[in-house]
C-alpha cells in the first residue's frame, strides 16, 4: 500500500519536473564544464603541481566526463525530443542512453574515490608529517588502481542492460493502439534477476555507503587531529606568550583562523556528499529486496542527476573561497593581461596563505635567502 501510493505521487510528481529538468540542467553542465576546465588547467601550473593537486586534476577531469555526457543527453532526451522520442526512432539514442548511464555511473565513482584517497592521504601527512612520504609517482600509481578498481566492480552493471524493440502501444497506451506498427527502442534489463541483484549490491555498498564512511570516517579524524595540535600549539605558547613577538602571533592567529575555516568546508562537504549518495545506496540495497524500490528510484533519477552536478559545483566554490591564490590564477587565466598588471600590482603585497595552503620553500643557488610560494592545497575532504 505505501509503495503504491509512495509511486503514484513519484510519477506524477518525475512527470512534472520532466518538463522543467531540461531547461535547468542543460546550463547548470555548461558552467560546471567550464568550472572543471577552469580548474584542470590551474592546477596544472606549476605552482600547484603537487601530488594531492595531481589527484584533484583528476577528480576534475572525471566530473568533466560525467557533465559532458549529461549535457548531451539531456538536450536531446528533455529539450530537443518530447514526449516520446523514441518511436520511430533508430537504435542509436537508447544505445546513447545506456552509454550515458555506465560512463556517468563510472566517472563520477571515480571521482569519489579519488576524493576517498584524497581525504586519506590528507589525513596521513597532518597526522604523521615526518613520516608520510607522497610523491607524484605514488600518487600515480594510487589513481590507475582505483580506476582499474572502479572499472572491474562496474562490469556487471554494464552486462545488465540492452536495448530492447517492442510495439509502440506498450509504452504508450493512450497514444497508440493495438493495431498500430509503430516500434519502439528502449532500455530493458538483458540478464536474469540474480546478476542484477548482485549488479544492485556492488553499486550500493562499494559506490555508494562504503565512499561515504570512509570519508566521513576520516573527515572526523582529520577534524579531531587539527583539533589537537591546535591546543598542543596554545600550550606550548603559554611559557612564551610575553617574550613572542607580534608578527608570530600574527602568524598564529592566522593559522587557526585558516584551519577552522578549513574544518567547517570538510564538515560541510562531507555531509552534502552523504546527504547525496548515502540515500542511493539504500534505495539499491532495497531493490534487492523488492524491486518496486527500483521503480521509486528511477522516479528520482532526475533529482540524483541534478545533486550530483551540483557536487562539482561545490568543489569549485570551495577552491575558490579557501585559496586566495586559487582566485588570482583564475582572474590571470580569464581576465585580458591589461587587467591582470593592475590585479597582480594590488595582490602582491598580500599574504597569499588565506586559504588551504603550504609553503613550498626554496633556496636560491646564489644566497641564503628563502623564497615562498602558496600551494594551493583544497585535498582535506
Amino acid at each position: 500500500m505505501f509503495l503504491n501510493s509512495s509511486e503514484s505521487f513519484l510519477v506524477k510528481f518525475s512527470e512534472y519536473y520532466a518538463q522543467i529538468h531540461g531547461r535547468i540542467v542543460f546550463p547548470l553542465t555548461i558552467f560546471g564544464i567550464l568550472a572543471s576546465l577552469v580548474t584542470i588547467v590551474v592546477l596544472h601550473k606549476k605552482a600547484f603541481r603537487t601530488p594531492t593537486n595531481f589527484i584533484l586534476q583528476h577528480v576534475a577531469f572525471f566530473d568533466t566526463v560525467v557533465l559532458i555526457s549529461y549535457n548531451i543527453y539531456s538536450l536531446y532526451f528533455y529539450i530537443l525530443h518530447q514526449p516520446n522520442p523514441f518511436v520511430g526512432q533508430s537504435q542509436f539514442w537508447p544505445r546513447f542512453a545506456i552509454f550515458h548511464s555506465n560512463i556517468g555511473l563510472t566517472a563520477h565513482s571515480i571521482a569519489l574515490w579519488l576524493t576517498c584517497l584524497l581525504a586519506i592521504i590528507r589525513y596521513t601527512i597532518i597526522s604523521k608529517p615526518k613520516q608520510a612520504v607522497v610523491n607524484s609517482t605514488h600518487v600515480i600509481i594510487l589513481v590507475w588502481i582505483v580506476t582499474f578498481l572502479v572499472c572491474l566492480f562496474m562490469i556487471p552493471n554494464y552486462l545488465i542492460w540492452s536495448v530492447v524493440r517492442q510495439p509502440a502501444y506498450k509504452y504508450f497506451p493512450h497514444l497508440y493502439s493495438k493495431n498500430s506498427t509503430e516500434i519502439v527502442y528502449w532500455v530493458s534489463t538483458a540478464t536474469g534477476e540474480r546478476l542484477e541483484q548482485f549488479s544492485f549490491v556492488i553499486l550500493a555498498v562499494c559506490f555508494k555507503i562504503l565512499p561515504v564512511f570512509i570519508l566521513i570516517v576520516f573527515s572526523i579524524l582529520l577534524i579531531l587531529n587539527i583539533h589537537h595540535a591546535r591546543r598542543l600549539r596554545e600550550r606550548l605558547r603559554r611559557p612564551y606568550l610575553f617574550v613572542s613577538s607580534l608578527s608570530s602571533s600574527t602568524t598564529t592567529t592566522s593559522n587557526s583562523k585558516r584551519e577552522l575555516r578549513t574544518t567547517r568546508m570538510l564538515v560541510f562537504i562531507t555531509l552534502f556528499t552523504a546527504f547525496v549518495e548515502f540515500p542511493q545506496g539504500l534505495f539499491f540495497i532495497a531493490s534487492c529486496v523488492n524491486k518496486d524500490f527500483f521503480f521509486l528510484y528511477s522516479h528520482l533519477g532526475d533529482v540524483w542527476d541534478i545533486t550530483s552536478i551540483g557536487s562539482s559545483f561545490i568543489t569549485f566554490i570551495m577552491y575558490c573561497l579557501m585559496s586566495q591564490q586559487f582566485r588570482v590564477e583564475i582572474c590571470t587565466l580569464i581576465l585580458p593581461k591589461c587587467f591582470t598588471k593592475s590585479f597582480n600590482l594590488k595582490t602582491n603585497n598580500v599574504d597569499l596563505i588565506n586559504g588551504i595552503g603550504l609553503k613550498r620553500r626554496r633556496r636560491t643557488p646564489h644566497t641564503n635567502e628563502t623564497t615562498s610560494k602558496t600551494i594551493q592545497i583544497p585535498e582535506d575532504l
